[in-house]
């Protein structure tokens, strides 16, 4: 984690050192993680915080004058460094060369990183982003101060910030359930963009931007293509895309889907495994079968009415409003993960990009919006999401900028407040790039991905059935779908799922804290929204109709507005009150 600013006027040590402490004091972080603070005066301070097991420090200064923070890490620097010929032992030694040299490096970083170079020479910092921006980073221009973040309370901390709601941000919330991938919840606060990098020059106080790699530099492919040749070369690039972020530290949450099996497959080594949710559900069979084929342990960690809740309240803090609390799942076994594995694959980006799950034509993007994800958006956002894809150029860009940078990478996220790193192997470049060339009706239906899988990972996908279908994916896509409408005839439920949100919304502590919160006559959320909708919501969900999706919106919305303006609800014990019946 990150936080930090740049100044143009001049400040003494104690007055840069006071600032950067009251804003590290405001990010949320663990004892699991340590603090590397530089100031450099009298313009520049900066904190970079980093697990207590990371071997090299975040932080780093070199006696020609140059200062660097990081957070994440870079994947291929060793081969990058022989490319380049430069004496570089660690990550930011490289980003401070690739930044402040001659020869530009950062658009070949394979990782997920972000990172803040202070040239002492030039008086300039420059503050730069991997290619997809998947390693969340925050920045605001307040007077003649820039300031970053990897949480967005830290900014609550400087002179004259008076956090106002971003109203486009709140229409696209509670339309879509994710924060838009170029705003936060605050007015005058930004996602720092993906594949950028910003300079701020001391001496006028001006500042750059410079989009360093798009996906245009990928060239597609053309001509006929062997289907089976790609699977293959798709395999190889997958396999060594785990092997570069695998150590004997990692761990996995397996699930009974094609991704997180494929990680478990692609790993050299049997890591241990957890799969949460209902011993009996589906996921947790299959995976345990995943797991016993690799001699891995496996623990399930039950997630039901009880203790799912309590943790979501201080989580909805802790990633600033981002994640709707219903799609928190496993925040209640972090600390046993962290105790067992420093470091956690995760699976996105498999079955939406690798498998097409996530791709369409552009034509087709409401079509996507509605059957897919479920989203009907008024004309207001509807508008909003069209420009967003039209900007990102295509579905595949569109899915990881807008998608996973507003929402899937606030999961994974919630590991790094523990002190727990995630690792995503299908946004590995090589992966990517390859995956962007191959024209989408090769990649459509899994058809790409479900060979790959077969032809490099048999054992772990010939016999076990995937959870989605309840068969093996070797078996025909018209065989399965036969036999899956001959088991709802039958009333067989082959998709037990791992949650009953709408249920555990009915009864204790779900309903309580939606009734403490949503029919509280002070509510924050009245100012914003229409509140007889969502009083009418409450009742017909508590009467039986599914409203389940809508109201894990406004409640997580009325959620951080207390966090934000009352300072209430950020901790568990705080929390504890709201699940309490009056």
């Amino acid at each position: 984690m990150l936080a930090g600013f740049i100044t143009h006027a001049p400040l003494g040590p104690h007055e840069l050192g006071h600032a950067l402490t009251r804003m590290t004091d405001a990010l949320v972080t663990s004892d699991h993680l340590q603090a590397h603070q530089v100031i450099f005066g009298p313009h520049v301070a900066g904190t970079a915080f980093a697990p207590a097991w990371r071997s090299t420090p975040p932080s780093y200064q070199t006696p020609s004058g140059h200062i660097a923070w990081l957070d994440g890490q870079f994947y291929n620097r060793a081969n990058l460094t022989r490319i380049h010929r430069w004496q570089s032992t660690t990550d930011l030694e490289f980003l401070v060369r690739a930044v402040t040299g001659e020869s530009e490096g950062v658009e070949n970083i394979d990782g997920l990183f972000a990172g803040v170079v202070f040239d002492g020479h030039k008086n300039e910092l420059h503050i730069v982003t991997d290619r997809y921006g998947l390693r969340p980073l925050y920045w605001t221009h307040q007077g003649d101060r820039i300031a970053w973040a990897s949480q967005t309370k830290a900014f609550l901390t400087l002179p004259n910030f008076s956090p106002t709601i971003d109203p486009i941000t709140r229409e696209a919330f509670l339309a879509t359930g994710q924060l838009p991938s170029d705003r936060t919840w605050l007015q005058g606060v930004e996602p720092f963009p993906p594949a950028t990098r910003i300079t701020f020059k001391i001496s006028d106080g001006s500042f750059t931007r410079q989009h360093y790699w798009s996906w245009d530099k990928v060239a597609p492919l053309v001509g006929r293509q062997d289907p089976r040749e790609l699977a293959i070369e798709l395999g190889q690039r997958f396999q060594s895309a785990v092997n570069d972020r695998a150590t004997p530290e990692s761990g996995l949450i397996l699930s009974g889907g094609l991704d997180s099996r494929a990680i478990l497959a692609a790993l050299p080594h049997p890591p241990p495994t957890f799969t949460f949710g209902d011993p009996q559900s589906a996921d947790v069979k299959i995976a345990a079968q995943a797991a016993s084929k690799k001699g891995a342990t496996h623990t399930v960690l039950p997630l039901n009415d009880q203790n799912w809740l309590s943790p979501r309240i201080p989580g909805v803090w802790q990633t600033d409003g981002a994640l709707d609390l219903l799609h928190m799942h496993g925040i209640e076994h972090l600390e046993q993960q962290k105790s067992t594995f420093d470091i956690c694959f995760n699976g996105a980006g498999g079955d939406g990009l690798a498998g097409a799950g996530h791709l369409f034509e552009p034509h087709q993007l409401f079509n996507y919006l509605e059957n897919n994800l479920q989203i009907k958006a008024d004309a207001k956002v509807s508008n909003q999401l069209e420009t967003t894809f039209k900007k990102a150029g295509s579905a595949h860009a569109f899915y990881i900028d807008w998608r996973m940078r507003g929402f899937t990478i606030h999961g994974p996220r919630l590991g790094l407040f523990h002190g727990l790193e995630y690792r995503l192997p299908f946004l590995d470049n090589q992966v990517q790039e390859f995956l962007y060339a191959i024209p989408l009706e090769l990649k459509t239906n899994n058809r790409l991905y479900r060979q790959m899988l077969l032809t490099t990972y048999p054992r772990y996908f010939k016999s076990i059935p995937w959870q989605n279908t309840g068969f093996s994916i070797s078996w025909p896509t018209w065989t399965t779908h036969s036999l899956r409408k001959v088991n709802r005839l039958r009333g067989k439920n082959r998709h037990h799922t791992f949650t009953d949100y709408a249920n555990w919304l009915r009864q204790p502590p779900g309903r309580t804290l939606a009734q403490n919160l949503l029919q509280d006559d002070h509510a924050h959320y009245r100012a914003y929204a229409n509140t007889s909708k969502v009083e009418s919501l409450l009742t017909e969900h508590l009467s039986g109709q599914d409203n389940t999706v809508l109201l894990g919106r406004y409640i997580t919305f009325e959620l951080y507005l207390r966090q934000l303006f009352d300072g209430q609800y950020r901790t568990s014990d705080d929390a504890s009150t709201l699940l309490e019946q009056t």
